[in-house]
């Protein structure tokens, strides 16, 4: 069952290119789920309240158009055939009916008080399904070993990355790589996966890796306590 929301870009919300940053069409994304969730049970608060919070694993963003300040857009989402602990769930953006990007998302359904991962037998979700997208970019994806990992920055996971679980928002990733791998005037990703490895919490330190290979950025994200955090493959191409 797909669902719809409306929505209007803000200005705050654009790069240094005046379009929609990646970070903000992950947002708009995962907030016409959170509408879905909260029309047709179970909330994402009422999740909470049994111990149960959505933690998202992979996904992979196709980015075929551009949104501009004030853009008028909506929000499709829908949930997918799923099995085992893996909940799958798609996204689209669409503007004047032409779609402007997709994306294609993997989420595990944690036991926060037990620290253990639901089954999708373990809980009634009324969101119904929907054929999942056929991205051209697979969602699971590995950094080839050819590739050259260098470390390029360090960074504070600060009060501003951070959700109500006390860690960084996985909408926050999608900007924060970015700022990583080159300058960003003028290119934009054009497809964007990621690998959620591990969480970062607020006050951690993140130390970031970057290298290029086969017109392909890769960037991995490693704790201070030595685990991986994240892993991300982002391919640009120029604003047009």
């Amino acid at each position: 069952m797909k669902w719809t929301e409306k929505y209007k870009l803000g200005a705050a919300e654009t790069d240094v290119n005046s379009i929609a940053s990646p970070s903000a069409i992950l947002r708009y994304m995962q907030d016409s789920s959170n509408s879905q969730m909260l029309a047709l049970k179970p909330t994402y608060e009422e999740l909470l309240e049994q111990g149960l919070s959505f933690v998202l694993s992979k996904i992979t963003v196709s980015m075929y158009g551009t949104l501009k300040a004030h853009d008028s857009f909506e929000g499709e989402t829908w949930a997918c055939p799923s099995k085992g602990v893996t909940f799958n769930r798609c996204y689209r953006i669409k503007k004047d009916d032409i779609i402007v990007a997709e994306a294609s998302s993997v989420w595990a359904l944690l036991n926060i008080n037990e620290r253990k991962l639901c089954r999708v037998t373990d809980v009634e979700l009324n969101y119904g399904e929907d054929e999942p997208l056929e991205l051209d970019t697979p969602t699971r994806f590995r950094i080839p070993p050819e590739v050259n990992l260098t470390l390029v920055g360090e960074r504070i996971v600060e009060y501003a990355d951070c959700d109500l679980n006390g860690h960084m928002n996985n909408t926050r990733y999608p900007d924060i790589l970015c700022s990583y791998i080159t300058s960003m005037k003028g290119v934009r990703p054009a497809k964007m996966s990621i690998n959620f490895v591990s969480e970062a919490p607020l006050g951690c330190s993140i130390k970031i890796y970057s290298g290029f290979y086969d017109d392909a950025y890769y960037v991995r994200t490693v704790r201070d306590d030595g685990k991986v955090n994240a892993e991300a493959e982002i391919i640009l191409e120029e604003v047009r």
